[in-house]
């Protein structure tokens, strides 16, 4: 099986929330070109109606299915016929660039800003930072405020691929969790504001 052929497979695993149909079958992506060289991917993909309520949701888990596929290292998907086509473009743009060129890491705050000093689980917001050279983008989500460990995950997995957890203090339990079940490697800082604990992970050895 080709390189196409398995994307073609995972895309229709992948199924309209309100249809129950898969985005093949109701030919949402179409115009593939793959270069299995270099892994490279690009394809369309248009929902159902221009006003389609879950189209921003359909793009990003057609792309995350794509992007899943073993053999696939980048993924340009254009978006057409829909109503905030520009601006999911330039999201999914972002998306790909940060991928390439950033390391994503979480770190865990409180509403100012500072590092949790408590058990990240508790902590109110996660930064999640992505380094382009010598700058670093932000953005900031906040989990719901019981913040259990399953929240936590659900965050991580969600909103990019996170790499490094950045907290001041977490159980073992917790830090095995992360780092055995889930992947992401956990860095305990000993500073308590974002922009020393940045620099103490970027300068790690």
């Amino acid at each position: 099986m080709n390189l196409k052929d398995k994307i073609i497979e995972a895309l229709k695993k992948v199924e309209d929330p309100e249809l129950r149909q898969d985005v093949v079958s109701l030919k949402l992506v179409y115009d593939f070109n793959v270069d299995e060289d270099n892994g490279l991917v690009q394809f369309k993909f248009m929902p159902t109606t221009p006003d389609c309520p879950i189209g921003v949701q359909l793009a990003l888990m057609i792309r995350g299915a794509v992007k899943e596929v073993p053999g696939v290292k980048k993924v340009i998907m254009r978006v057409e016929n829909f109503i905030y086509q520009d601006q999911l473009n330039g999201y999914l743009e972002e998306i790909e660039k940060e991928e390439e060129e950033g390391e994503h890491i979480a770190i865990a705050t409180d509403r100012n800003g500072n590092v949790w000093t408590k058990e990240c689980n508790k902590a109110e917001f996660y930064m999640v930072y992505t380094k382009y050279g010598n700058f670093l983008s932000a953005r900031e989500n906040s989990l719901l405020k019981d913040g259990t460990f399953d929240n936590i995950v659900k965050f991580v997995n969600l909103l990019a691929d996170i790499k490094t957890l950045i907290c001041f203090n977490i159980s073992d339990e917790m830090k095995e969790k992360l780092e055995n079940h889930y992947g992401i490697n956990v860095f305990v800082t000993t500073k308590k504001t974002q922009k020393e604990a940045l620099a103490e992970f970027f300068n790690r050895k």
